[in-house]
């Protein structure tokens, strides 16, 4: 009886031990959430360096051609 007790403990144990994983479920919808609005916010500076650096660019061509009007 003592050994059918056994076996029974050593095949519960491993059955514990081969449902434990080290994966995680997966990103969760706030997760998402937030990662959108990083790369929504990183768009929208990139959108604003752009568009200073082209204004400044226009600025500096429209200034220092005589040939372009003002």
């Amino acid at each position: 009886m003592k050994l059918l007790q056994l076996i029974g403990l050593i095949v519960c144990a491993a059955s514990f031990v081969s449902c434990e994983t080290t994966q995680t479920a997966g990103q969760g919808n706030q997760e998402r959430k937030r990662l959108a609005a990083l790369q929504e916010q990183q768009q929208q500076v990139d959108e604003s360096d752009q568009n200073l650096w082209n204004a400044q660019h226009d600025r500096l061509v429209t200034g220092t051609n005589p040939a372009l009007r003002y």
